[in-house]
C-alpha cells in the first residue's frame, strides 16, 4: 500500500546548500497563563494564538471557557474563535456557547455559531438555541445558524429541510459573504440539497434569472460527486445561449466528475465554441475526467494553437490530466513548449512529464542541441523517471557540462531514472570522489537512487569522516538509510539530520527527507513530533503527502498526529485524501475519533476512493458491521486493482473479516494464482482462515 500511495510522486533532492529555518513551537502553558494577564491586549493575543495552534491547544479549553465569560467583547470573541479552532475537544464549552446565542451581540453570536459548527455533533445540546436563530432578521446569523444546525445533527430530517430552505433562499441576497457561506453550506450538505436546488434552477431559468442560475451551478460544482443527480439538468444547460451559464454548467459537470460516458461527449463540442471562456472551462472539465476523457485529445490538441492564452494553458493542463493516453498530442505540446510564452512553456513541460515515456524523444532532441530549454527538458526527463531511459546517453554527456546547473540537474535526472541508469555508475563515482559542493552531493544522491553497490563503501567512509561539509554528511547519511532502512543503528544515526532537514527552505529537500523517514517504518517513532510539527506548517502538497505517509508508516506510535492529518480527508486532491485515509487506517483503533469524518466522506466520493475508506474503517473499528460493509469493495479490489500492494491489503483484510461467501472464496482462489508472490501468499492464508 505504501507504494500505491506514493507512486507517481516526483521526489526531490536532499542536496542543495541552504540554511535551516528552525521554528519554535508555541508554549501553550504560557499562553494559558497570559489569559489571566491584567493587560487586555495580551489576553486577546493569547486567545488568538491558542486558536492558531488549533486542536493541540485542547488543554486551554477550561481557561478559554472562563475567558468567554469576561466583560471584554474582544477577548470573548477571540476565545470563542479559539474554541472553534480546537474543534471536538472543546465540547465542554458548548453550554456557554449556547448561552451566547441568546446575547445581543451579532459578532459574538456569529462566532459562537461557527464554533459550535466546528465542534460538531458534540454541540447537539445547543440544537434548540441554534434552530431559533433560523428566524433571525440578520442574514449573516440566519445562514450561520442553518449551516450549524445541519452540521450538529445532519440526520435530523426536519432540521435539514429547514436549513436547506434558508440556505437556498439566501443565494438571492445581495451580500456576497452571505451568498458565499450559503453556497458552501449547501455544498457540504450535498445530495439532500440537490432536488430543492434543481427545483429553484428550473424556476429561475424560466424567469431568466441568469445570476441565480449561475450561483446554483456553482453550488453543484462545490458539491462534487454528491451533485450527480444534477447532471441531466446541467447537460441541458450546455445548450442554452447564455454564455456565462454554459461555462458554469461545464465547470459544474467537471467538478462532479461522474457519468463520463454521457458528459465527455457533451463537453467536446464546446471546445470549438466562439467564447474563449466556454472553451477554457470545457477543457478544464474534461481534464477533471482524466484518462476517461481520452476521446477529447484531438480537440484539446487543436486548442494548443488557440488565439487565447488561457485556453491554451487549460488545454495543456487537461492533456496532462489525461496522461499517457494523450501521447498523440506530444508534437503539439513540444511546439507549444518551445514557442511559449513562459506560462505555456512550463505547463506544456508538465504535461509532457505526465504523458511520460512517449514524450522522451521530443525532449531528448532538446538535450542534443543548444536550446534555451535544455535545463527544463532535463528536469522533465527526471520527472518521467524510469521511462526516460532512452535519454541516458545524452544525460551522461551533460554530467561533464561546464554549466553548473546543467551538470547537476543531469546528475539528478539520472538518479530519478533509477536502476536503468547504472551504466552511469563509474562516471558518478568519479564525480563523488573529485567533485565539490552541490555537484558532489548530487552524485551521492544519484548513486543511491540507481542502486549502486560499488559506491557504498565510499559513502560509508564519507559519512564517518570529519569533514566540515554538514550537507555532505547529511546526504551520505540519507543514502545509507535508503540502503538499509531497517537497521536500528543506521536509523538512529540518520534520523536527527533528516528531522532537521524537514525545516529546510527548499520543498524538494523536505520531501526527500520525509520520504527517507517513511522507509524506516516504526523505527522512526522518535521522529513523530518533528513530522507533526512539519505537517502543521507545510504548504507544499507533495511534501504534505510524504509527511503523512511517514507518520502512517510509523503506525500507532504516531497517533498523536491524528489532529493534523484528519483535515486532509476533505482535501480537493484525491491522492491526498487517500493518503490521509491510509494513515488513519494505519493508526488503527487509536483513530476512532475520525470515524464520523470518514463516514461523511463515503457519501461524497466515487466507488474506487470509497473502497479505501471502507477498508480504513474496518481497520479503525474492526467490527462485523464494518467488515460486512467493506467486504464487497475488498473483493473487487482484490481481483481488479492493477497495483499488487492494493491487492495484498485486500487479501489480508478478507482473511481478517472472516466472511465466507462464494464471491469472496472465488476472488481469493483467483488471487492465490496471482503473479505477485506476496498477494498469492496472503490469499492462500486468507483461504485457510476461512476454511476453504
Amino acid at each position: 500500500m505504501r507504494q500505491l500511495l506514493t507512486a507517481g510522486l516526483f521526489l526531490g533532492i536532499c542536496l542543495l546548500c541552504t540554511d535551516f529555518a528552525a521554528a519554535q513551537a508555541p508554549d501553550i502553558n504560557s499562553l494559558i497563563l497570559e489569559l489571566d494577564s491584567k493587560d487586555e491586549g495580551k489576553k486577546e493575543l493569547a486567545a488568538h494564538e491558542l486558536g492558531e495552534i488549533g486542536p493541540l491547544a485542547k488543554s486551554a479549553v477550561p481557561a478559554l471557557i472562563k475567558a468567554i465569560k469576561s466583560d471584554s467583547v474582544g477577548l470573548r470573541s477571540e476565545a470563542i474563535i479559539a474554541l472553534g479552532e480546537i474543534g471536538p475537544d472543546a465540547a465542554a464549552a458548548v453550554p456557554e456557547l449556547a448561552k451566547i446565542l441568546r446575547s445581543h451581540s451579532i459578532i459574538l453570536k456569529f462566532n459562537a455559531l461557527k464554533a459550535l459548527r466546528q465542534i460538531g455533533p458534540a454541540s447537539l445540546p445547543a440544537e434548540k438555541q441554534i434552530a431559533t436563530l433560523l428566524e433571525s432578521n440578520n442574514s449573516y446569523i440566519k445562514v450561520a445558524a442553518a449551516w450549524t444546525l445541519w452540521s450538529v445533527n445532519p440526520d435530523n430530517a426536519e432540521n435539514q429541510s429547514k436549513a436547506i430552505k434558508v440556505l437556498i433562499s439566501s443565494l438571492d441576497l445581495p451580500i456576497n459573504e452571505v451568498r458565499s457561506d450559503a453556497a458552501v453550506a449547501l455544498a457540504e450538505i450535498g445530495a439532500p440539497a440537490v432536488k430543492p436546488l434543481l427545483a429553484k434552477l428550473k424556476t429561475k431559468y424560466k424567469g431568466n434569472h441568469t445570476v441565480e442560475c449561475q450561483q446554483i451551478c456553482d453550488v453543484f460544482a462545490q458539491m462534487g460527486v454528491q451533485g450527480e443527480a444534477a447532471i441531466p439538468t446541467l447537460l441541458k444547460a450546455l445548450k442554452v445561449e447564455e454564455t456565462s451559464l454554459v461555462w458554469r454548467s461545464a465547470h459544474a459537470l467537471g467538478a462532479i466528475g461522474a457519468k463520463p460516458e454521457e458528459v465527455v461527449p457533451a463537453l467536446i463540442p464546446l471546445l470549438t465554441n466562439s467564447s474563449a471562456e466556454v472553451r477554457a472551462h470545457a477543457a478544464i472539465a474534461l481534464g477533471n475526467y482524466g484518462a476517461k476523457a481520452k476521446s477529447a485529445v484531438p480537440g484539446l490538441s487543436k486548442l494548443l494553437s488557440d488565439s487565447d492564452l488561457n485556453v491554451k494553458l487549460d488545454a495543456a493542463s487537461a492533456l496532462g490530466s489525461i496522461g499517457p493516453d494523450a501521447s498523440s498530442a506530444v508534437p503539439q505540446l513540444s511546439k507549444a513548449m518551445q514557442e511559449g510564452p513562459t506560462a505555456l512553456t512550463l505547463t506544456s513541460a508538465s504535461t509532457l512529464a505526465a504523458i511520460g515515456e512517449a514524450s522522451v524523444p521530443a525532449l531528448n532532441k532538446l538535450l542534443s542541441k543548444d536550446s534555451s530549454l535544455k535545463l527544463l527538458a532535463i528536469h522533465v526527463l527526471g520527472e518521467i523517471g524510469a521511462g526516460s531511459s532512452a535519454a541516458i546517453p545524452e544525460l551522461m554527456k551533460l554530467t561533464k557540462s561546464t554549466d553548473t546547473d546543467i551538470r547537476e540537474n543531469a546528475i539528478v535526472s539520472l538518479g530519478e531514472i533509477g536502476p536503468a541508469a547504472i551504466k552511469a555508475e563509474s562516471d558518478l563515482i568519479d564525480i563523488m570522489k573529485n567533485g565539490k559542493g552541490k555537484t558532489r552531493n548530487t552524485a551521492v544522491y544519484a548513486l543511491s537512487k540507481i542502486g549502486s553497490k560499488k559506491a557504498l563503501p565510499l559513502i560509508k567512509k564519507y559519512a564517518a569522516s570529519s569533514s566540515e561539509d554538514e550537507r555532505f554528511h547529511l546526504v551520505c547519511s540519507w543514502a545509507l538509510l535508503r540502503e538499509n532502512p531497517h537497521d536500528p543503528e543506521t536509523v538512529k544515526a540518520a534520523l536527527p539530520g533528516l528531522i532537521k532537514i524537514l525545516a529546510d527552505e527548499n520543498p524538494l529537500i523536505r520531501r526527500e527527507a520525509a520520504n527517507a523517514i517513511s522507509m524506516t517504518g516504526s523505527l522512526a517513532k522518535s521522529a513523530t513530533p518533528g513530522l507533526s510539527k512539519a505537517l502543521k506548517q507545510e504548504k507544499d502538497q507533495q511534501v504534505v503527502m510524504e509527511l503523512i505517509t511517514a507518520l502512517a508508516e510509523i503506525g500507532p506510535a504516531a497517533a498523536s498526529a491524528i489532529p493534523q492529518i484528519t483535515p486532509y480527508l476533505d482535501s480537493a486532491d484525491p491522492v491526498l485524501r487517500v493518503v490521509a485515509t491510509y494513515a488513519l487506517a494505519r493508526f488503527g483503533k487509536a483513530a476512532k475519533s475520525t470515524v464520523p469524518a470518514l463516514e461523511k466522506e463515503l457519501a461524497k466520493r466515487h466507488e474506487d476512493e470509497n473502497a479505501v475508506t471502507l477498508w480504513a474503517l474496518s481497520k479503525i473499528d474492526p467490527s462485523p458491521k464494518r467488515a460486512k460493509a467493506a467486504a464487497p469493495a475488498m473483493t473487487t479490489l482484490l481481483t481488479e486493482h492493477p497495483n499488487p500492494d492494493a491487492r495484498l491489503e485486500a487479501a489480508i483484510s478478507l482473511g481478517e473479516f472472516g466472511i465466507k461467501t462464494p464471491e469472496i472464496t472465488q476472488a481469493l482462489k483467483t488471487a492465490a494464482k496471482d503473479k505477485d508472490p506476496n498477494v498469492k501468499k496472503a490469499a492462500e492464508a486468507a483461504l485457510k482462515k476461512l476454511g476453504s
